[in-house]
Parts: structure tokens; sequence; C-alpha cells
């Protein structure tokens, strides 16, 4: 049964639900001086995306099988508390290394929040297109919230140091920690019964399902694309077009920008089109991206032009594909969505690391424009196999629930 949805809970919802991002997105500016700072590259300052992903998906394992049975409220609370102690980690690291357990520990708390966030839209919304449209919303206001964190931090590095990025995320933390206490309620109203012995039978259920898995890797090539050019963006904007740090901030704000105005279109075709046809317009998109920075890489263009319209592209798929494989891939399950979410979650930012790490790698060997392009044209060519499959499946389901009707 859907419930109703007070504006101080949408609040707490989306503030929440940006702090993932938040917490990459407010450090990109400094990675050039956290180099410095630690005596390396600037490739080994990226790796910790690469880490915060991997710690965002192996806690993904074990939050949703919890939230499935304890509820949503304690897990969200809890993660709340172990991420800003990653932040008090992480302004003390001395070490690169003491830095990279920071960033890990830190994304295995943030999935608490975004694994079950995600079940929590599942839980107040009636089916799979009010999920999309509400997770459209949510990819219209959480931008704005999340938009100002590469300029905050650009301005933090301007005047101080990459530190204070941290300090800024932990007075963030524990502001909306005392507030979610308050307001955030609980909304699984249907538990989960099963013991935690059963857990593998959740997952069972979760990873046989065969729509679930492709709405979840179309997700995830998206993500891949997202931290690709994220781990990629310091270098292209700061280092070859020559951007200062609170400029590069400035950057992001056409990410922000770009997917407010993609989820709200997304809000306005869904019930016209469906979410599988948005899913390959989406990936569609990432094709096109790619083919731009290809382009750019191969011809040596130095602009910041032909970064930030191939990004643009970019972002707008993303736009349209998160939202709505979200909606499809948890909308199938009913007292598993926290499992389901979990996986979700998992999937993705596995992905997502995958993506950051092998970019770095990449572009240790080659142009790192080109290889971009490269690995955004293969991510988006598998999302549009994959949103076709999905659109004869379920066509197929159709023309079977009509011959059942037909026989009645």
């Amino acid at each position: 049964m859907q419930q109703k949805i007070s504006f101080g809970f949408k609040l707490v919802i989306v503030l929440v639900w940006a702090l993932p991002q938040m917490s990459t997105d407010i450090y990109l500016p400094s990675m050039p001086s956290m180099a410095h700072y630690f005596s390396t590259n600037l490739s080994m300052i990226q790796y910790t995306i690469f880490y915060y992903t991997v710690g965002f998906s192996l806690g993904a394992i074990f939050f949703g099988p919890i939230s499935d049975r304890i509820g949503r409220r304690p897990v969200i609370l809890w993660s709340l508390v172990f991420a800003a102690l990653g932040c008090l980690l992480a302004v003390f690291a001395t070490t690169l290394h003491l830095l990279y357990i920071a960033r890990f520990l830190q994304g295995i708390a943030l999935v608490g929040v975004g694994s079950t966030m995600r079940a929590v839209t599942k839980d107040i919304c009636s089916d799979k297109e009010e999920m999309a449209k509400f997770g459209a919303v949510l990819g219209i206001v959480i931008p704005i919230a999340s938009a100002m964190a590469p300029v905050i931090g650009g301005y933090i590095e301007q005047y101080s140091n990459w530190k204070f990025s941290f300090v800024f995320l932990l007075v963030y933390i524990i502001t909306f920690l005392i507030y979610t206490i308050k307001v955030l309620p609980e909304t699984n109203q249907n538990k989960l019964e099963r013991p935690f012995k059963y857990l593998f039978t959740d997952y069972k259920e979760v990873l046989t399902s065969k729509r679930f898995l492709s709405y979840n890797l179309i997700s995830t090539f998206a993500m891949c694309s997202m931290f690709a050019y994220i781990t990629l963006s310091p270098y292209l904007l700061q280092v070859e077009v020559g951007l200062s740090p609170e400029k590069f901030g400035y950057t992001n704000l056409l990410i922000s920008f770009t997917l407010i105005i993609s989820s709200y279109v997304n809000t306005k075709l869904i019930y016209h089109y469906g979410i599988d046809k948005m899913l390959k317009t989406g990936a569609i998109f990432l094709a096109a991206a790619g083919i731009l920075f290809l382009i750019c890489g191969i011809f040596s263009i130095v602009s910041i032009y032909a970064v930030i319209i191939p990004m643009i592209i970019m972002v707008t798929g993303c736009g349209f594909i998160y939202p709505n494989a979200s909606a499809g891939g948890l909308s199938i399950f009913d007292k598993s969505a926290g499992t389901a979410g979990a996986v979700y979650a998992f999937v993705q930012m596995i992905g997502g690391s995958l993506g950051s790490g092998f970019i770095s790698l990449m572009s240790h060997h080659g142009d790192p424009k080109s290889c971009l392009g490269l690995f955004i044209i293969l991510v988006g060519i598998l999302g549009v196999l994959l949103s076709r499959y999905l659109m004869k499946t379920d066509l197929s389901t159709i023309n079977i629930t009509v011959n059942q009707d037909e026989d009645k």
C-alpha cells in the first residue's frame, strides 16, 4: 500500500541519498594537490574512488537482507554513524594507505544509505512507473543538493586544503543524522520473517531473475561511464585544459544541471514510452558520447568543449537510465526489496569501481580521452542490447497475458 510522503520525509530521502555522490565529488578539485601532499602521482589519488566503490559494493551484500528483516530506519541511521567515523579517519590520514582505508570504510557505510534508500522508494511507491517517476524527481533534486559539493571543494582547496573537504562532509553527516533521527519513519511494514540462515535463498531469488539482472547491468554500464569520467576529469580539465580548482568545481554544475533536465524529461515521457524504451534511449546517448570523446582524442583536440559536450550527452543518457533501471529491477520483488536493492547496489558499484580502476589503468598506456571514448562506446552498445532484450521479453509477457484472457 502506498504511503503518504510528507515534505520532511522527502527532504530526508533527497539529502541523505545525495551523500554517496557528495563524498566523491567534494574532493575532486583537490586531487592534484593531494598527489603533491602524499608525494605521489595523480593516478594513485584516483584510486581513492576505486577503493570507495569497492567498499560500497561489498557493504551492499549485508545491508539489504538486514533491512528486509529489522527495517530500513536502523540500517540508515547506523550507516550514517559509520560514515562519520570514516570521515574522521580521512581527516587524520597521514599516509595514502590510511586514506585508502578511510575511503573503503566510507564506501561500506554509505551503501547502507544508498541501497536502503532505494528499498524505501519501493516501500512507498505503488508500482514501477510511480517508482521511476519518484526516482526521476530525486534525479532533479539530488543534483541540486550534490552539485555544490565540487564547487565547495574548489573553494576549500583554493583557500585551505583537502582535509577540510572531509571536515565539511563530517558536519553534513552529523547534521542530517540528527535530523533523520527526528524525521525518518520506518517504511518496511512487510518485514521478511525468514531467519538469516536463509540469506542465500534470498539472494538466489534475486540473482536468478534475468530481468532484474538486465536492469541492473544497464544501470551498471551507466555507472561505469560516469565513474570513468569522474576519475579522469581532474586530468582532462585541470591538467590538460588548465582550469583552476574552483573553475573545475563549476564544471560539475553542468553534470547536475544535465541530470536535472534529463530527469525532468524522463518524468514527462515515462508513462508514454515505458521504462524499457527510455533505457534504450539512454544507452544510445552513452554510445554517442563515447564516439565524441574518441574523435576528440584521436585528433588531439585540447579544449574545454571537447570534454564538456560529450560529457553532457553522456550524463543525459545516465539521467534516463538511473531511475528507470532501478524501478524496473526492484518492482519485480515484494518482501525481498531490500535484498534486491543490495544486489543492485553491489553490482552497480562494483561496475563503477571497475570503470574507475580500468580507466586509470588504460590512461597509463594511451591517450586518456581516446580510452574514455572507447570505454563508453562499449558500455553504451551493451546497454542497447540489454534494453532490446527487456523490450522483447516484456512484449512476450504482454502477449501471454492477452492470450490467457482470451482463453477465459
